[in-house]
């Protein structure tokens, strides 16, 4: 009977499959194997063991002084005990290197290995799998040092920092020993209200609880430091994801007790500052009362001596004294009004009257009653405003009073022989009104003072100065209230020019 050959090649052709499919898998998991038969002394390497450590199977054959010469000193020692141990011991073994050849295809090599036993029991042959672990112990040691350094800005962040897991500290920052001397522990379980100010307890409960991932939650209160103080906290807790499924939050709190102390002087100080403003105002209300009605008597008996209503005063000087007392009460009545109107304007209580005038007529009325002072200073007096007039909605009273302080100062401030002009315009949707005059002029460095209350400046000494230095300061004021502004342009030695601008119909809104 003929023997059948097709049995042992369909085996060998097995074989040769299953190799080529180890040597695929040696490749794709980077891996190789060795085995060193001891009484013979043979070694045996796989190819992807020559991959590993870059030999080449056609130059190269296995030899073990050339591959321990290729791997760094310090690993061959271990190397050679672990092995040494593991024949003593007949046990497993494994240890790390770290290869020198820049052609080998790994740079950091595991190898796990068992002794090989004959049937006597004597050790016969050593056997390890290599794998290149070069990519994982990298990948490791990048994680490792980000993970110091997360660490490091915890612990060294001025910020209490405290991780929760189902609602139990698992782990707090330096930071709450430095700021509250108070250990993780002393918090377990929500007991950190024990720690908070009894008039905060409800501002800190608004952290109880597990906010959803990404939800943050906010509270600031006081928190009892070790020592017997309290700290003013700023804290958040955010929820974090749950990838496994376990709640999570974190709770960072910042000490701002400095900041709050500075709040809390600030909100002390406005509330002194506006008591006093209070009392200012309540202090000019009442005086406005008691200066005004003597001012007015003064004022009314100066007027009825001045025009001789009951008969002659028997001398020409009791006339010219009439003049003056009239004169000077009535100079301190106005001085005196402008002082109340900056205070209600400041305070807030000043209510301006809106109606709808012709300010080209306002400006004539007001030009004329300085008419007779321009005469006594030898000043000549222009105006310029539009024949068929120019209506202005705005406070008719508050416009007069400025322009009046407008043209007191341009008088005050021009020599004799001087020109002071008044002119009042539209332009696009803003009513301007300027006073112009060719008189001393303001030094550039005491611009940016004027429109203070109670400046003054003056470039003559020769000029006088009469006033509290509020004419441009309550001009401002009254500007702003309606909604309009100043501009003031000078030159020194050469003259001023203060343009007055409102809009023209939005003062009611303003006000």
């Amino acid at each position: 009977m003929a023997k059948d050959k097709s049995a042992p090649v369909a085996a060998d052709t097995r074989l040769q499959d299953g190799w080529k499919h180890f040597d695929l898998a040696e490749r794709a998991a980077r891996f190789g194997y060795w085995r060193t038969s001891l009484p013979d002394n043979k070694l045996f390497w796989s190819d992807g063991m020559y991959s590993l450590v870059g030999a080449d199977p056609r130059v190269q054959a296995p030899d073990m002084t050339w591959l321990l010469d290729r791997f760094e000193p310090d690993d061959v020692a271990n190397l050679q005990h672990e092995i040494g141990r593991a024949l003593e011991n007949r046990m497993p073994f494994h240890f790390r290197v770290r290869t020198r050849n820049e052609f080998a295809g790994a740079r950091i090599i595991d190898t796990d290995g068992e002794v090989e036993l004959g049937r006597d029991g004597a050790v016969i042959a050593i056997v390890g799998v290599c794998t290149d672990v070069s990519a994982q112990v990298t990948a490791e040691a990048q994680r490792e040092t980000a993970r110091a350094r997360y660490r490091m800005m915890a612990e060294e962040s001025s910020d209490i920092i405290i991780l929760y897991e189902n609602g139990r500290i698992v782990c707090a920052s330096r930071a709450l020993d430095r700021i509250l001397n108070l250990k993780p522990e002393q918090l377990q379980d929500g007991r950190y209200i024990d720690v908070v100010h009894p008039e905060d307890v409800a501002e800190a409960l608004k952290l109880r609880g597990r906010p959803e991932p990404g939800e943050i939650w906010t509270a600031t209160y006081r928190a009892l430091h070790a020592d017997g103080h309290y700290i003013w906290l700023e804290a958040f807790t955010r929820g974090l994801p749950r990838p496994d499924g376990i709640p999570r939050e974190v709770t960072v709190a910042r000490d701002i007790t400095e900041r709050k102390d500075q709040e809390l002087r600030l909100r002390a100080a406005q509330e002194r500052a506006e008591a006093a403003n209070r009392a200012k105002s309540l202090f000019l209300a009442n005086m406005s009362h008691e200066l005004r009605t003597p001012l007015n008597a003064i004022i009314g008996f100066a007027e009825i001596m001045r025009q001789q209503i009951f008969g002659a005063l028997g001398n020409s000087r009791y006339e010219e004294y009439a003049t003056r007392i009239h004169e000077s009460g009535r100079f301190l009545l106005d001085q005196f009004c402008d002082i109340l109107d900056m205070a209600k304007i400041e305070g807030g209580m000043l209510e301006l009257n809106i109606e709808r005038f012709d300010l080209a007529a306002t400006v004539r009325d007001c030009v004329e009653q300085f008419g007779k002072r321009a005469e006594e200073c030898a000043v000549a007096l222009v105006v310029d405003v539009p024949a068929d007039g120019l209506w202005l909605t705005a406070d008719r009273r508050a416009v007069r009073q400025m322009l009046a302080n407008l043209l007191s100062n341009a008088l005050k401030f021009t020599r004799r022989g001087g020109h002071v002009a008044v002119e009042a315009r539209r332009d696009g949707g803003r009513v301007s009104l300027l006073v112009r005059d060719d008189g001393a002029g303001i030094p550039p460095g005491a611009l940016e003072r004027l429109g203070r209350p109670f400046e003054q400046v003056c470039a003559d000494p020769y000029i006088a100065k009469g006033g509290q230095g509020l004419g441009l300061a309550l001009v401002g004021a009254l500007a702003r209230k309606h909604g309009g502004d100043v501009a003031i342009e000078s030159e020194e030695g050469k003259g001023t020019l203060v343009r007055v601008e409102f809009p023209e119909t939005s003062a009611r809104a303003a006000a």
